[in-house]
């Protein structure tokens, strides 16, 4: 058994994550976790996919043979676990070029390996400006401390709310 991430990005359009579900499931892979989303009118995703060796090429080629849509597989060997907890972390604050570069550059000085990343950027109701958010989870060291962590991130900025889910969320 191999576990293979997929890269897939094309014209977004109706049933094309239920091709890709069925092109999966028609080759014997196991579908164990995605991300997909739509941007600026793009299909956009990362599968996690379990499979037999001898299913993975037949998987590939129906794969590339799905119309408007470019994909890259990689082989992902099981990993162990660390000696970390996985925490959400949701940063909030108003919207400026580099926020996502200063808050990743702190993430990585704690040695930090980010797992998931959401952000958007949405019109502040009242205020007229734009306030941008985002939501990551992060594997973090259990010798690390998430005061120190969120002392760093409040320190970028006077208006950054930085808020960790207490709750590990394996």
């Amino acid at each position: 058994m191999k576990q293979l991430v997929i890269t897939l990005i094309g014209t977004d359009r109706p049933g094309l994550v239920e091709t890709l579900s069925d092109t999966v499931f028609k080759h014997h892979g196991n579908w164990q976790a995605s991300s997909l989303s739509k941007l600026a009118g793009k299909f956009a995703g990362i599968i996690q996919i379990d499979i037999k060796n001898d299913d993975a090429k037949a998987l590939s080629i129906a794969l590339d043979n799905i119309s408007e849509l470019d994909v890259l597989i990689t082989d992902a060997p099981h990993q162990s676990e660390p000696d970390s907890t996985t925490h959400s972390l949701t940063v909030t604050g108003n919207d400026r070029p580099g926020i996502i570069q200063e808050v990743t550059r702190e993430i990585a000085k704690f040695g930090i390996n980010i797992n998931n990343l959401e952000s958007t950027a949405q019109s502040a109701a009242n205020s007229g400006g734009v306030i941008f958010m985002a939501d990551f989870d992060l594997d973090i060291a259990n010798t690390t401390s998430l005061d120190d962590l969120g002392e760093a991130l409040e320190g970028l900025s006077d208006d950054l709310i930085v808020e960790f889910d207490v709750n590990d969320i394996h």
